[in-house]
């Protein structure tokens, strides 16, 4: 009875260790839930698409990617992530509070708290040692590379990876239907959580095939006729699951042209040293000896416990080649392949197009991924394919610690508990973090002006000036933040790309007001009012931009006024 309780138990203890080490880990983020947001311009960037799925999803879901900035233009939402997977694991949040802020910030704290439940399930179901998919967990929840991405909700939000190749496993060993439809689900959560990632995911799968196809003599037993054509349905309905997804980025690609430069590629590859250099969120003792990484996405160093243990996993869990080998046998072979592979495979195509050495240039595999390779050339930044990297290294550690712990089989199982636990301790110590709470200061206060355009009924556009002041950004995604809660159309907006066109209203807007400029908004940007931000504005130029204002009180009467803030309507033109 007894060891059926503990039995019981242990799943609950497992949740309960993976949210407290994720509390650990993102503290304040647990007590600042509901009012902790960065200014940082991507978090506030993000935040708004997270709170326009929910805006428009259950009103006007056609409409999704017609988003409320770069008015008049359409697929706007497209510019950047839609985060259609994130707001579906975050939706339980805002049913709940209501509050996008604290949505925002569960979905950060669920993306660690899974991250590590999923690797646990997975390297648990490949070891069958707890202590080691318990160390997994933590390697993969807590690497250090996580800490730098925290402005990216989506960039957090690799969870899903373990959970598509735990029902592939599964699927394979057992070829239960149920199986490859979880892992076409979790596929599809992935996909649809980063652009990034679906690029990669569909990358890892590939590799998966490769290996399934090298190694043909011992894979053959795991398929029939029933498995194949399952798999092939899994793979129909992920891709049609995903189409709707990323056909408005590719008219996007086609109508703009929108593509990464190769030079912008170069910059953001990692060197092979960056897989060494902590960031400079760790504290742990020992990375004062070691030369920082200050670049987020460079921050690569997984620990120096993770290498060794994904070292020993390597060369200590390989089995002998038998005459004999049963099916289970097999796909642990093939499992144990692949996982090297796609480690290797991450760390190669993390280095991007190109290495210099000396004088010498060596063209990498990255570089075919982005000349030949459809979505590739929308991806600025090859660093970021460190996950497969760290997908590999975190399953290998789990052989590594399961293998160590099987050499003290002939010790008590106290001590084995005890090392495991003491496994699971250095990780946590390894990957200790500074104090996230300079990430998240209390969230900006929603203005006046912004609470009488939330009253003002109908879905018009609206233009705020100044727009794209100087190399100041922030302002911009300012008035997206600001605007979920009145959902205007605004003719502003920041993105990870802009339409080609909206640079010449930034132009224009320089010189206005002048009766061309106002023709030109109402033909090209037809807006119907003008919010002006005169504190925001040189002395200089606020004088004389009040002045000319009141030369066209005619055509722009004044509708409101907080202080500085003043919205003005612009009427037609009579003919």
């Amino acid at each position: 009875m007894k060891a059926i309780i503990s039995r019981s138990l242990l799943p609950s203890a497992i949740i309960a260790f993976f949210i407290v080490l994720t509390v650990y880990l993102t503290w304040p983020l647990a007590v600042r839930m509901g009012d902790g947001i960065s200014p940082n311009p991507d978090s506030l960037l993000n935040l708004w698409a997270l709170a326009w799925n929910y805006h428009i999803l259950p009103s006007s879901p056609l409409s999704y990617f017609d988003a409320n900035i770069f008015f008049p233009r359409h697929d706007t939402l497209a510019y950047s992530e839609h985060l259609f997977g994130v707001a579906l694991i975050a939706a339980p949040a805002y049913l709940v509070s209501g509050n996008i802020i604290f949505t925002y910030n569960f979905a950060i704290f669920v993306s660690f708290f899974l991250s590590g439940i999923g690797m646990y399930l997975l390297v648990h179901e490949l070891t069958g040692n707890r202590w080691a998919a318990i160390a997994s967990g933590v390697i993969y929840a807590a690497v250090p590379f996580r800490f730098l991405q925290l402005f990216h909700v989506q960039l957090l939000s690799y969870q899903w990876f373990p959970f598509v190749f735990l029902y592939l496993f599964r699927f394979l060993r057992d070829g239960r239907p149920r199986q490859i439809v979880l892992a076409a689900i979790f596929a599809i959560l992935q996909i649809l959580s980063c652009n990034y990632y679906a690029m990669y995911l569909s990358l890892a799968l590939a590799l998966f095939g490769m290996v399934l196809l090298i190694m043909l003599k011992s894979t053959r037993p795991l398929f029939d006729l029933r498995k194949l054509v399952l798999m092939g349905v899994g793979v129909a309905g992920v891709a049609l699951a995903a189409l709707p997804f990323f056909l408005p980025y590719e008219r996007n690609r086609v109508e703009q042209g929108y593509y990464r430069r190769y030079e912008d590629v170069l910059q953001f590859s990692a060197e092979p040293m960056d897989y060494l250099r902590p960031s400079a969120a760790n504290k742990v003792f020992y990375v004062d000896y070691l030369p920082r990484q200050l670049r987020s996405e460079k921050a690569l160093f997984p620990g120096i416990l993770a290498i060794v243990l994904g070292g020993v996993g390597y060369f200590g869990s390989r089995r002998r080649k038998t005459a004999e080998q049963g099916n289970e046998e097999r796909l642990h072979r093939v499992m144990r392949a692949f996982f090297l592979i796609l480690m290797i495979a991450g760390f190669v195509l993390s280095l991007g197009p190109r290495l210099e050495i000396g004088e010498t240039t060596i063209f990498l595999p990255y570089r075919v991924l982005y000349q030949s390779v459809p979505g590739f050339q929308g991806l600025r930044v090859p660093a970021r394919i460190t996950v497969l990297f760290l997908l590999g290294l975190a399953v290998l550690a789990g052989w590594g610690v399961s293998w160590l712990l099987a050499k003290t089989s002939r010790w008590k199982s106290g001590w084995q508990h005890g090392l495991g636990a003491a496994f699971v301790l250095l990780l946590v110590f390894e990957y200790q973090s500074y104090s996230l709470a300079r990430f998240l200061p209390p969230a900006p206060s929603i203005p006046p002006v912004y609470q009488w355009l939330a009253t003002q009924s109908g879905d018009f556009g609206v233009l705020e000036l100044p727009i794209h002041e100087g190399e100041d950004i922030t302002r911009e995604s300012m008035y997206m933040y600001y605007s979920t809660i009145h959902w205007k159309r605004l003719a502003n907006g920041f993105s990870g790309w802009w339409p080609n066109d909206y640079w010449v209203l930034v132009g224009r807007m320089r010189y206005f007001p002048t009766s061309g400029i106002l023709r030109f908004i109402q033909r090209d940007v037809p807006v119907r009012l003008i919010v002006i931000h005169y504190d925001k504005l040189p002395e200089r130029r606020r004088e004389k931009l009040k002045h000319d204002m009141n030369r066209y009180r005619d055509r722009m009467p004044i509708r409101a006024r907080f202080g500085e803030d003043v919205v003005y309507e612009l009427l037609q033109e009579s003919s």
